[in-house]
């Protein structure tokens, strides 16, 4: 089980309140995750450092977010959250930002040359824009230079999972890395076959109390789903 969940690229979101909560986490999952998602700006004792640090740990294994769940407010200030960016310059860690919410923070980067492996993402959490507006924001997205293109939008309907679908097909065609999701009970069919369809990463919880987003399946689970479509 635990070389398929490496193999599966599964990511476990981590949302805790403290440095050593982080680290034990990150240290009981590294061998069954692929990737390990950071939500640095819940970590209550957060220093400018430490988030350069943990990636010294574990290069290539880590995903630093600054964003809150449903795009609420940041604590951390802007330029500190900067600060930290620097921090990442040219390590060997993915960061994601939100272009909505952290336009500023892409911007800055871009204009001050800070080289940061990015995950530039789209959220909604309402509702799936029309196919038109998807492919808008993508472009914008590769336009930005992204290394990885992330949409995840709330599916109010079935056919909105079938059109992300549709879209994850259409950017892994065009020789894009992707990672396209659903949210909501509609959105859970994106979750399992964006693992399929080749998505970077599937973020899997260890169970629901800790998922990070609405439709995320317990990682025991999307095990289990996988298993039986072989």
């Amino acid at each position: 089980m635990r070389s398929s969940r490496i193999d599966n690229k599964y990511c476990l979101p981590i949302i805790k309140r403290s440095r050593t909560e982080v680290n034990a986490t990150i240290e009981a999952n590294i061998n069954t995750f692929r990737y390990l998602e950071v939500w640095l700006d819940y970590i209550d004792d957060l220093d400018a450092g430490y988030a350069a640090s943990l990636v010294g740990l574990y290069p290539h294994r880590l995903i630093m977010i600054f964003r809150r769940q449903n795009l609420e407010s940041c604590r951390m200030s802007t330029e500190r959250r900067f600060e930290i960016l620097k921090t990442l310059s040219r390590k060997q860690v993915l960061v994601d930002l939100d272009i909505s919410t952290q336009a500023e923070d892409i911007t800055r980067l871009q204009s001050e040359r800070v080289p940061i492996k990015s995950i530039l993402s789209y959220h909604n959490y309402s509702f799936t824009p029309s196919d038109t507006e998807l492919r808008s924001i993508t472009d914008r997205i590769e336009g930005w230079g992204a290394y990885i293109t992330k949409i995840s939008t709330f599916c109010p309907m079935q056919r909105d999972a079938l059109r992300l679908l549709s879209l994850l097909i259409d950017l892994r065609e065009s020789g894009r890395k992707c990672i396209v999701l659903g949210m909501g009970k509609h959105g859970v069919i994106t979750r399992v076959f964006g693992q399929i369809w080749g998505n970077e990463m599937g973020f899997a919880p260890l169970s629901l109390d800790q998922k990070s987003a609405p439709g995320q399946l317990p990682v025991d689970k999307l095990d289990s789903i996988l298993e039986a479509l072989g």
